[in-house]
């Protein structure tokens, strides 16, 4: 008969894979956090964290969801008034634009561009106000997942868009 007593415990993880270490961003966004998604693998697969307070506190994501995009496809521009997204990308290949429409904004008009996915595992943050767009590069879908700060209220949603193609985002996405 199987008993609590037969497992076996877990062993300590070593500490020579660093945990959502930050990445040093060129003329970066004010407000904008880019952290490095580290992968811990064995011979059944491979295990990524996302999003942990082991390093310091955080903000609880109330609302969590996956995301798939379509190859080829943009989903573009938009931002929030009232919530940070937390992105993590861990597959495919995917291109993310953000751009400072803030006027009192230290960084007003500057432009980030991120190319994330398998190659380059992160949890990207981006604060209110910032307009973002994401493509996806590759030649299959690819799915992020979203951990935002704020719970998605349907009847008072906090999403405002543009289309991706507005000549007034100083990116065109190819």
């Amino acid at each position: 008969m199987l008993t609590l007593g037969d497992f076996v415990d877990d062993k300590p993880w070593n500490d020579d894979i660093p945990l959502l270490d930050d990445v040093p961003i060129n003329d970066q966004i004010e407000g904008v956090r880019l952290q490095r998604l580290s992968t811990r693998a064995d011979k059944r697969g491979d295990l990524t964290v996302l999003l942990s307070a082991l390093k310091g506190p955080i903000v609880s994501p109330p609302h969590i969801y996956l995301v798939s995009a379509e190859p080829g496809s943009i989903r573009a521009w938009v931002y929030h008034k009232r919530q940070s997204d937390r992105l993590a990308y861990t597959n495919g290949d995917l291109r993310v634009v953000l751009y400072d429409l803030r006027t009192d904004s230290p960084t007003y008009q500057r432009l980030n561009i991120f190319d994330v996915g398998a190659a380059n595992k992160v949890l990207l943050t981006i604060p209110p106000y910032v307009v973002h767009g994401v493509q996806n590069r590759g030649t299959s879908t690819v799915t992020f997942v979203n951990m935002p700060t704020n719970a998605y209220d349907p009847a008072n949603p906090d999403k405002s868009r543009v289309r991706y193609d507005h000549p007034g985002i100083p990116y065109t996405f190819v």
